[in-house]
């Protein structure tokens, strides 16, 4: 099955659409460079929170400690939010054969387990390969897959991500509505295959299935039918109801070209995160939330999943450890943020949120939260 090469979408894929971009760098141009560090999900030794989400501290269980091997950009999906629009990418898959020296390096910094992202890992043409290379290299804690789902719906596939010790799915659903998809997606099809592959990974025992959504405009007013849906899913297969990650849409790639109609300001957000997390607890959904500061929303300090994690990044040549390169997009206002109880513990503020909304919002904040308010003053 990985063994074949994909040249397009299969049979209940979705196909493109007339809004679907074209890719810029024509398919035979395509020479994967790679990158020199690879990005790590650390677990903490000790969260710092005064009440940790029991499903929280079970998704890190899940997810972490972890390499994040990236597969490359191509994607069987054009999302309108996308923080490294494919279409744009002069890079093809990740080869096989460099796999391993990735996972070498991410065992030398005590991870266990492999996260594939791309793009979308469950078309990379040789995913066989890529499993294999990653148990070779001595990563057996159970594989994360990050994907959109639409594999998922083939007869059969989750099993086999299951027989090649993938043990964890990270299925990124952001709506139920069928227009709001179609938008999102930039395509007329493809969500029923979406639904039907969330189904089929709730179906498949060996699978622990957490649902991702990047929250936009666009599909905010939909979440509360997206929350019953999982519910529902879930009660149907016999399964609990899934950990939910809401993420607040990154100001990055597609996500900034397309902020008029995706991004929703910081003072929009806590209102619509409160509530949703309000009705996910009411349907059993253990609920985490990314890209919100604890400043804007203490209240919401014991959702917020990157207090659970620590994240870094690792060189591939030397094993050194370095600061989580995602940094760079972040911003820690001093005159606001280093008076902060969170400082040391906040990921910071996007920078492109800060340029279109202002600062205002994210006034200093004590401990709240916190089990000890030290902790937030300690070095990340």
């Amino acid at each position: 099955m990985a063994g074949a090469r994909s040249d397009g979408p299969s049979e209940g894929e979705q196909r493109p659409a007339a809004s679907r971009p074209r890719p810029v760098v024509p398919a035979r141009d395509k020479r994967f460079l790679g990158r020199t560090v690879a990005d790590v999900h650390g677990r903490r030794d000790d969260v710092p929170l005064l009440a940790p989400e029991p499903g929280l501290l079970a998704l890190c269980e899940h997810i972490t400690p972890a390499v994040y091997i990236d597969l490359g950009r191509p994607c069987n999906s054009a999302c309108l939010y996308c923080a490294v629009p494919p279409h744009e990418d002069a890079q093809g898959f990740l080869p096989s054969d460099q796999v391993q020296a990735i996972a070498a390096a991410g065992r030398a910094a005590g991870c266990d387990r492999a996260i594939l992202v791309g793009g979308e890992p469950t078309i990379h043409p040789e995913l066989d390969a890529v499993l294999r290379a990653c148990a070779d290299a001595g990563l057996d804690g159970g594989q994360l897959v990050m994907t959109n789902g639409l594999r998922l719906a083939r007869p059969g596939f989750a099993a086999w991500l299951a027989d090649r010790g993938v043990r964890t799915v990270h299925f990124s659903l952001d709506t139920v509505d069928e227009a709001t998809y179609a938008r999102l997606a930039r395509s007329s099809s493809g969500q029923r295959a979406q639904l039907d592959g969330f189904t089929a990974a709730l179906g498949e025992p060996r699978l622990w299935t957490y649902v991702y959504t990047a929250v936009t405009k666009l599909n905010a007013p939909h979440l509360p039918a997206l929350a019953h849906h999982l519910a529902e899913r879930a009660a149907a297969a016999g399964r609990p109801p899934p950990v939910w990650v809401l993420a607040l849409c990154k100001p990055l790639g597609d996500g900034l070209r397309h902020a008029d109609e995706l991004l929703i300001s910081p003072q929009e957000s806590v209102p619509l995160v409160a509530q949703t997390v309000a009705l996910g607890r009411s349907l059993g959904l253990s609920v985490g939330v990314r890209n919100l500061q604890a400043c804007l929303a203490p209240e919401l300090v014991h959702h917020l999943v990157d207090y659970y994690l620590d994240d870094f990044s690792v060189e591939l040549v030397s094993g050194v450890r370095r600061r989580f390169s995602h940094h760079e997009y972040w911003r820690k206002p001093s005159e606001r943020c280093g008076r902060c109880g969170h400082q040391a513990l906040c990921t910071g503020i996007y920078g492109a949120i800060a340029e279109r909304f202002g600062v205002e919002a994210f006034a200093p904040i004590g401990g709240e939260g916190l089990r000890d308010a030290a902790a937030g003053l300690e070095a990340r």
